[in-house]
């Protein structure tokens, strides 16, 4: 398995020629994430949520097999509205109830569950509860766990560079972290070969 400065370095090289992509649906996805938050008192963000998370994963998903994703693509996840809706509110509360008794916990089932939306917009088919248990599975498989968590961290030393890079740097941070993420799920999944050294 790649290490994840490696699969951050692919994440790089595949955005080499799609930045203005990459950089445009990071832009939307914050755009319209920000207008649902606003929509009643939070009940946007409850409805909506899991269908652009969806479609937003599948847009880096894309990206990082190399693949140019159309605009349409990032609403996709309205195609599935209704299994997106009952995974967005199963992750979030499992990570309450978990984060509720000790912060420990909560780490441990947001970490697990962080891979539940790559799944499903992956393998639609299976719905939401069989997506929470793939995604289990492939955090905790062979010591993977960590390997989620150094991403994790790795991802916020990155924003944090963009940051200090006068904020501009973040148009590049953002996407490269965004597309990394989709990266961690490939490697994690074992199911698509990609030449690091190509």
């Amino acid at each position: 398995m790649r290490a994840n400065i490696d699969i951050l370095s692919f994440a790089w090289e595949q955005l080499r020629s799609k930045w203005l992509v990459a950089i445009g649906l990071v832009l939307l996805h914050a755009v319209i994430s920000s207008v649902i938050g606003s929509v009643g008192f939070g009940l946007g963000t409850l409805l909506l949520s899991g269908a652009l998370s969806f479609g937003f994963n599948r847009t880096m998903v894309q990206l990082y097999r190399g693949q140019t994703p159309a605009f349409e693509t990032y609403f996709d996840g309205f195609r599935q509205f209704l299994p997106t809706l009952i995974l967005f509110l199963l992750v979030s509360a499992i990570s309450v109830v978990a984060t509720f008794f000790l912060i420990i916990p909560g780490i441990i089932a947001a970490v697990g569950l962080s891979q539940s939306f790559y799944v499903l917009q992956d393998r639609p088919e299976l719905g939401a509860v069989e997506a929470l248990k793939e995604s289990w599975r492939l955090v905790w498989t062979q010591g993977r766990f960590w390997k989620v968590v150094g991403m994790a961290f790795l991802s916020v030393f990155v924003i944090l560079l963009g940051a200090l890079a006068l904020g501009v740097g973040l148009f590049f941070a953002v996407p490269v972290v965004a597309v990394a993420g989709a990266g961690l799920y490939e490697e994690l999944k074992g199911g698509h070969t990609i030449d690091f050294g190509a």
